[in-house]
């Protein structure tokens, strides 16, 4: 097994990494950061109020920490959102890649990733055509990418966005 040089751990680490940090979930990413998730309850708590009321007002595709994105031409990096929301009749383009790209990504920030949810990320969902980047940092501020029209919107506890040409307002509570 090969070994990460940025981290020098290998797959066959993460047994051990798990019982030394005391967390369930743990992943090596490909550049050997460790990424811990759920990070909290309240990570876990954020994304189904989020997933809920995207599908209460949404007609369109919602995955859950579900379809893995690599962006062709991007930093080869295997995204799982943790919300992602897809126009009607998507389809798979080279296994890993959507077309038409993702309607909606929403990232909730978690202090193992929050860093690179603020630059690989955003740079690949950028790249890759996503309409709309929520970048959620608990406990309730929403930061909106809004790529086609390079428009950022900052709020707290609310946020209302078209998505794929219907309103949607996502609230999570401030405390």
């Amino acid at each position: 097994m090969a070994t990460l040089a940025t981290a020098g751990y290998t797959v066959d680490d993460l047994d051990w990494l798990r019982d030394e940090l005391g967390v369930a979930h743990l992943e090596l990413d490909p550049w050997g950061s460790l990424i811990v998730s759920p990070a909290t309850d309240e990570h876990e708590t954020a994304a189904v109020m989020l997933a809920r009321q995207a599908i209460l007002q949404l007609s369109h595709v919602v995955s859950i920490n579900g379809y893995a994105w690599i962006v062709p031409g991007g930093t080869g990096y295997l995204m799982k959102p943790d919300l992602l929301v897809l126009a009607e009749g998507w389809r798979r383009v080279d296994q890993v890649h959507f077309d038409p790209p993702p309607l909606l990504v929403i990232e909730i920030a978690s202090p193992s990733t929050r860093t690179v949810d603020r630059t690989r990320k955003l740079a690949d969902y950028r790249l890759g055509g996503a309409g709309i980047y929520l970048l959620v940092d608990l406990p309730a501020t929403l930061e909106a990418h809004i790529f086609g029209t390079g428009e950022v919107i900052t709020a707290t506890g609310m946020i209302d966005l078209v998505v794929g040409g219907q309103p949607v307002r996502f609230s999570l509570p401030a405390s």
